[in-house]
């Protein structure tokens, strides 16, 4: 179990090893002369390198080699391979870093879990969750009134995501993406005067009702207050919903992609969709309101695209539903409809993805699983609201007294989370 090495000598913080004993044989250097390892938790020196498995929860994270050489790592062996080693005493350095929760999904993933996929066909190949029944469910930290948890659930892992720190530089990378299970109410996407597209809203991210509430407002807040639905306002309460500090602790401040869909809603698939959200594209067809348009936003909480419910769906005929409009899936034999988690069969909800054909509109799920992305969706229209974050690269998963339980990931049984330290 696990990996040993074998040392001859030492130079100075390094530590000479000719081969490394590992699962399943032995990884070994090319080339002629020494080579010197020194292994690394972040900046704390280790004495040997972390086994496979370790209680610590390491990872290799990356390896650094002096005079040309370069390191290469055996995943399944676990174990370096250093390639391009052409000089004697040769120095290379093994960084780990304990797993966060996206390192986690991705590992489940590569292991074949049957509810995680790589969905191939978007330029990041991102890592989701699939099916009508699946076992992601994860608690933040969010607790209601009487001490019960608010659960959330696990989109996936999103690759390429560029995450803004507190100091304002920012870092590209997989991040874990998460939707909240039950939503926090019926509410406008935006709303307008009258003289205002004609009072059906606007459907720009950045100046609308619903992120201003998510973001800045009484969600936000954990407060009580007024929200927009329909034509009006009505009395909202988050004093026992909202984020509490201990929450917003461990969500990341991202840059989301806000480009309308510009395509034929008859004929989109999964992937038009996907990268058509993720374009430079600003304008739409009709707009006259004088609103300027962005295709990115930063902040904290978003809601689902419109490309992951439709990426979301599983079954027999997944590829065929990735490929056929989720606006006409009514009108298939498919199911799709009906493999996908992240449908509600009680409520219509809102997505973040906007319509490029008027000024107002914005894509919706219907209860009966069919996307409606046209024209005529309006944005001040009360759907309901499911709050999405991104977890950031400090929030890991805790192991679960009970992980090898087949609920583990359940709503009774979900994954556990806390800060690396």
């Amino acid at each position: 179990l696990g990996g040993g090495y074998l040392i001859n000598k030492s130079y100075a913080a390094y530590q000479e090893s000719v081969s490394f004993k590992v699962m399943e044989g032995t990884v070994q250097y090319e080339g002629s002369g020494d080579v010197f390892f020194a292994f690394y938790n972040g900046n704390e020196q280790l004495t040997k390198m972390p086994l496979k498995n370790n209680e610590d929860n390491l990872i290799f994270d990356k390896g650094i080699c002096d005079k040309g050489a370069i390191i290469e790592w055996d995943r399944d062996k676990w174990g370096p391979f250093v390639a391009n080693l052409t000089e004697n005493k040769t120095k290379c350095t093994l960084y780990f870093r304990e797993k966060n929760t996206a390192d986690y999904v991705e590992e489940l993933a590569y292991n074949g879990a049957s509810q995680l996929v790589y969905d191939g066909t978007t330029s990041d190949n991102n890592i989701r969750y699939i099916g009508w029944t699946v076992s992601n469910y994860i608690d933040i930290g969010d607790r209601d009134s009487t001490g019960k948890p608010i659960l959330w659930r696990i989109i996936g892992v999103m690759n390429n995501m560029t995450l803004i720190n507190e100091d304002g530089s920012e870092v590209v990378g997989p991040l874990t993406k998460i939707i909240r299970d039950d939503g926090i109410g019926e509410y406008s996407w935006d709303s307008s005067v009258s003289t205002v597209n004609s009072g059906y809203g606007v459907n720009e991210w950045s100046e609308s009702d619903i992120m201003y509430l998510l973001n800045k407002g009484a969600y936000w807040n954990k407060e009580s207050g007024q929200c927009y639905s329909g034509s009006s306002q009505k009395a909202c309460d988050f004093s026992s919903t909202g984020l509490t500090p201990t929450v917003k602790d461990k969500l990341a401040k991202v840059r989301w992609n806000t480009a309308p869909f510009t395509g034929n809603d008859m004929y989109a698939s999964a992937n038009m969709m996907y990268e058509s959200e993720r374009s430079d594209e600003v304008t739409c067809t009709s707009c006259t309101d004088n609103v300027t348009r962005h295709s990115t936003w930063d902040g904290y909480i978003g809601l689902m695209y419109l490309s992951d419910y439709w990426y979301a769906v599983g079954g027999t005929n997944r590829n065929s539903c990735l490929g056929s409009s989720a606006r006409m899936w009514y009108n298939n034999d498919l199911g799709c409809q009906y493999e996908t988690w992240l449908r509600n069969q009680l409520r219509v909800q809102w997505t973040m993805t906007t319509v490029s054909q008027t000024n107002y509109s914005v894509a919706n799920v219907q209860k009966d699983g069919i996307a409606f992305f046209d024209e005529y969706t309006k944005a001040y229209s009360s759907y309901l609201i499911r709050p999405v974050a991104y977890l950031k690269p400090s929030v890991k998963i805790i192991n679960n007294p009970d992980s090898s339980s087949s609920t583990y990931g359940s709503s009774s049984n979900p994954f556990l989370t806390d800060i690396i330290k």
